[in-house]
Formats: structure tokens, sequence, C-alpha cells
């Protein structure tokens, strides 16, 4: 009688060795999905990121853009250039609002300029608004994985402008509005559509 109690409370080698088997399943199953949870969470934060980063960009762009100044340069050659300037996909414009908290003796107008370059987005200014010979402009990345940018004013047909200054025409020929896109490699185009500051052409 002992012994059959014995045997009964016991577990046979082969009955080890399933009990082992599916812990061991069961252990490689969770941490397959943990595995898979960490990678879900890495690509949720680096979209994340990437979206912050875009939304940076283009908040830096329009606060430059709303404080459009009508106040033309003479640019390191002593040439004029109008207050807004757009080129081959290149926009170059006088802002106001540049903060001067040192007390510096400059002006408050700013020349800056907005171009991609080797898959960036650049921010471009100039120290000084009238530019002296030679003088390098400070630049800063805005944005990563660019692959390109148009920019161009609409008039009020919805036709394109791509250059400035140039042929306005009649009143439905002018200027209107402002339309920018990027083109990322990842998220694909995406457009902004600007009013034209009033005063600034």
């Amino acid at each position: 009688m002992r012994n059959r109690r014995s045997k009964a409370a016991g577990f046979t080698l082969f009955e080890m060795v399933i009990a082992v088997s599916i812990f061991a399943l069961m252990g490689v199953i969770a941490f397959g999905g943990l595995g898979q949870m960490t990678r879900t969470g890495q690509a949720v934060a680096d979209a994340n990121d990437r979206l912050s980063d875009l939304q940076f960009a283009v908040v830096y762009f329009i606060r430059d853009w709303t404080q459009v100044s009508p106040r033309a340069i003479r640019n390191q050659y002593g040439d004029e250039e109008a207050n807004i300037l757009i080129e081959d996909d290149v926009i170059t414009f006088t802002r106001s609002g540049w903060g001067n908290l040192l007390a510096q003796p400059r002006s408050t107008l700013q020349r800056v300029q907005y171009l991609v370059l080797d898959k960036q987005l650049l921010r471009r200014h100039w120290r000084s608004l009238d530019q002296g010979i030679g003088e390098q402009p400070i630049q800063v990345k805005l944005l990563d994985d660019v692959e390109s940018m148009e920019v161009g004013f609409l008039n009020g047909l919805g036709q394109p402008i791509r250059n400035w200054p140039g042929e306005s025409g009649d009143s439905e020929g002018a200027p209107i509005m402002l339309a920018i896109t990027l083109e990322l490699t990842d998220l694909g185009e995406i457009t902004r559509y600007l009013e034209v500051p009033g005063g600034a052409l």
C-alpha cells in the first residue's frame, strides 16, 4: 500500500521532460512577444520624433514668413534684391522681429533663406541686412531626409508662380498665397499653403 502511494505521488522522467518542454515553449513565445512589443514601441517613438522634427521645421518657416518685411536689400555686389526672392525652389526674404537681447548695433530686420541641399532642409540668415563683400550666411539644419522642396506663389486663378519677382499681369495674376511642398523620404509629400502678409508685395 505504501509503495503504490509513493509511485502515485512522484513524476516519471517522461513527464518531467514534457513539463520542461512546455515551459521552454512558453518562454520562447513570451520572449518573442516581448521583442515584438519592444520593436513596435521603438517604431512608434521614432515616428513621433520624426513628426516632431517636421512640425518644428514647418512652424519655424511659418514664424519667419508671417513677419515678412517690404524692405529690399543690397547684396554683396551692391545690387538691389527684392524683399522676396524665389528662384529654383529657393526662397529668400526679409523678415522683421529679429530679437536683440544683447542690444548689439544691428537691425531687427533679418535676411533669411530656405533651401534643400544634400537631402537636408536648411535655414540660412545673414548677420547684416545689406550684405558685405564675402559675407557668408549662418546655416542651420531643420530637417533630414528631404528629397526636394517646391516653393512658389499661387495667383487668384490657382496658377503657380515659380519665380519672383516676375510678371504679375492683372489682378488675377498677382500672388495671393505661398505654396511650399516638401517631399520626404519616409512620409511622401507634405504641402502647406500660407497667406501673403499684407504689404509684403
